[in-house]
């Protein structure tokens, strides 16, 4: 049998062996030479492609590692910068003494605690005292100057976040950022917000690179700053608490972003490591290489092919010692393996096609949640079709509503009937969705409903958008519940707080037709005894008497009217706000030596405006009281006429009334600031600064008017212009 089958293969390869045993012809070792070569070249080209395959596919998880760690740090970032701006903004409205006006100073922190989502915001002073936005009280001995958020922003004298500590309040662990609050070039104390670690690392910090990794962050020197397991925050260095990684800070030295491999424990990691911005933190992700390859989405893929290519080695090597006697086999096989060669390459081009388009696939849907999810204090909602399709927690938490509970209704199925300007909510969605078709973004305020049925106001930024070729309407929602109802309460506090003025008014509103009533009663009595009392004598007294019971009457329902905690809005005549503003304040101008003088349309029909009408007498009452205070501030000086005038015009579509008076004029270095909240030129017991601030509420945001101050010649005019309505029939 064996004869049989080498027969033919002695043919084939040209009488390998002499037939009387001699040695090799020449053409026979020049035909065993070309074999070897094809063969060793053969093994180099296998080798090539083995080593390039193992390059793509460590290059591909590498990359896709720094992505994640990227993506991260970015959000990182923006949530830094965003503490960084309302931390600033802070300090600037504060000034360099924020001890001397502690109400404001108080407020300004409270604010910025609720802007910032802080834990803490609080002033340490050089003189060793403290201000806590949340009324924490330091114990006996606390010094805030030797407290690390103190001492970093006194040597540095530059914003910026201290390693993490444990709070004293709470107890937990913290991260401050601070800034120095100087005057010129000293430091008067430091301004610092506290952010609790265990809400940054799940907030802002959430990247999760897959089963079996976590995110850590670290300082330049090592240090952990965050990390799941606790006990290692600000106790060891990370090259310290995993000897595997004593050289990652030589790896990460000069370098912005980049990764590499470690073992630890017998098992292969990979860790990708970024730099946030603004701040010396290296924000890290490190996982096993398996579950790196799982996560790339073609490892399965790669990993067949390795193991093809590995195979076809195998052959290959079992081959050679096979050829030495069969030119035909290694023919045959060397055309195989050319073969088989030409449809890898075939399948590794298709991959690579589909690994383009899953790329750009997820860049799509990362640019769609990163948009939909990173204003994580805002109800972020899409709407396709004006159909909700999709939202994020916070709106289910605004809301009340489950996820699937929002998603398939329309934004006329969370709003009332009507918005609180009396407009139909359908009709005026319709309007802003008209100019949102332009590609302009909507800034507007809404009232909508929650699940029990309550209305609540909101800010809303509406925002046209193509995406994956979708038209959808992107809406930012902010719950402004607290600052409408503080508003209100402001409105309410600061007519509570005329009272004691108004009080004196109503006293001497009534003290004569009192004495006018007792003068009455005192001649009854009188005119009975002396037989004088007739049809005609009663019929005086009690006409008189009734009269001055009608003027105590018609004080009282001024009072009344000013004093109702009223939001409704209804149509009004603005002269008889004006002339009962005037009633009220009358007699304290009577006293104060002021003549008020009202200038009215020749038309007799009222001027009909819409809004609430206590809240618009008390914007009259308020320019009224201005106007007396600079009258007698100028007259302390000077002996002029003290005249308050009341112009009431009108045109086609504006009713404008102005209030001008003869006192001293507004300087002009103020004039741009008399509108802003707690500015004041008065001493503290006489002004706080929110009246004006106030006024121009009421006026721009409930009655949609404006309201402007200017000097004319003798001294300050304040312009009120309003939209005229209709008048009822």
């Amino acid at each position: 049998m064996l004869k049989k089958l080498a027969r033919p293969l002695h043919v084939l390869l040209g009488k390998i062996y002499d037939p009387n045993g001699a040695e090799m012809t020449f053409k026979v070792k020049n035909s065993l030479i070309t074999m070897t070569l094809l063969l060793v070249g053969i093994l180099s080209l296998i080798g090539v492609t083995y080593h390039s395959t193992r390059v793509i596919i460590d290059r591909t998880v590498m990359n896709h590692q720094q992505n994640i760690a990227a993506q991260a740090a970015a959000t990182t970032s923006m949530w830094v910068q965003q503490q960084i701006k309302i931390l600033s903004s802070a300090a600037k409205s504060l000034g360099s003494e924020p001890e001397d006006n502690m109400v404001q100073t108080m407020n300004i922190l409270k604010m910025t605690m609720e802007a910032g989502d802080f834990s803490d915001v609080y002033i340490g002073l050089a003189d060793g005292k403290m201000i806590d936005g949340a009324e924490w009280i330091p114990p006996q001995g606390y010094d805030p100057r030797i407290r690390p958020w103190y001492m970093r922003a006194q040597k540095t004298e530059t914003i910026g976040f201290s390693y993490p500590y444990i709070d004293m309040t709470t107890k937990q662990m913290v991260i401050a950022l601070s800034m120095p609050i100087t005057s010129g070039r000293q430091i008067k104390g430091v301004l610092s917000a506290d952010t609790n670690l265990d809400m940054l690392m799940k907030n802002v910090v959430n990247a999760r690179a897959a089963r079996g990794g976590y995110t850590f962050v670290v300082g330049q020197g090592g240090t952990i700053i965050m990390h799941p397991d606790k006990n290692l925050l600000m106790r060891q260095k990370v090259q310290d608490a995993d000897p595997s990684l004593e050289n990652i800070l030589k790896v990460m030295k000069g370098k912005e972003s980049g990764s590499f491999s470690y073992a630890q424990n017998g098992k292969e990691y990979i860790l990708a490591y970024q730099k946030v911005e603004n701040v010396d933190w290296y924000l890290c992700t490190t996982m096993t290489r398996a579950n790196a390859y799982e996560l790339s989405g073609r490892a399965s893929m790669l990993l067949a092919t390795e193991s093809v290519l590995k195979v076809l080695g195998i052959l290959v090597v079992v081959t050679m010692f096979g050829v030495g006697g069969s030119a035909l086999v290694l023919y045959l096989y060397n055309r195989r393996f050319v073969n088989a060669m030409q449809k890898q390459q075939v399948q590794i081009s298709g991959m690579n096609e589909d690994l383009k388009w899953n790329i750009t696939r997820r860049k799509e849907l990362e640019t769609h949640y990163q948009t939909l999810f990173n204003v994580a204090n805002d109800a972020i909602m899409v709407l396709k079709s004006m159909i909700f399709v999709d939202c994020n927690e916070k709106a289910n938490e605004l809301f009340g509503l489950s996820h699937y509970g929002i998603l398939g209704n329309n934004m006329l199925d969370l709003s009332p009937a009507h918005q609180p300007d009396g407009v139909r909510s359908h009709e005026k969605a319709l309007k802003i969705i008209s100019e949102a078709e332009k590609g302009e973004q909507q800034f507007f305020n809404w009232n909508f409903l929650r699940s029990d049925g309550t209305e609540f106001p909101a800010e809303v930024s509406l925002k046209k958008l193509r995406l994956n070729n979708e038209q959808l309407i992107l809406l930012s929602i902010r719950d402004i519940s607290k600052r409408v109802n503080a508003e209100q309460q402001l409105r309410q506090a600061q007519k509570m707080a005329a009272m004691g003025e108004m009080v004196g008014a109503i006293a001497h509103q009534w003290r004569q037709p009192l004495n006018i009533l007792s003068t009455y009663i005192a001649s009854v009595q009188s005119a009975y005894y002396n037989n004088m009392v007739s049809r005609e004598f009663v019929d005086k007294v009690v006409s008189g008497a009734d009269s001055q019971i009608q003027f105590m009457s018609k004080t009282i329902d001024d009072f009344r009217h000013f004093f109702k905690p009223s939001k409704s809005k209804e149509p009004f005549d603005s002269i008889e706000g004006i002339e009962s503003a005037a009633r009220l304040i009358s007699p304290n101008y009577k006293d104060c030596g002021i003549e008020l003088t009202i200038i009215r349309p020749q038309e007799k029909y009222p001027l009909v405006v819409s809004g609430c009408r206590s809240e618009f007498v008390h914007v009259v009452l308020n320019l009224l009281a201005n106007a007396r205070d600079a009258i007698m501030e100028k007259n302390q000086e000077s002996d002029e006429p003290k005249d308050v005038y009341i112009v009431i015009e009108h045109d086609d579509s504006n009713v404008i009334i102005k209030v001008k008076d003869t006192g001293c004029k507004i300087a002009a270095h103020i004039m741009p600031k008399i509108f802003n909240p707690y500015f004041s030129t008065k001493t503290y017991a006489s002004g706080t600064g929110i009246g004006l601030y106030m006024s121009r509420m009421i006026i721009e945001s409930e009655m949609q008017g404006t309201l402007t101050a200017q000097n004319y010649e003798h001294g300050a005019v304040f312009t009120i212009t309003l939209p005229k309505i209709a008048k009822e029939d």
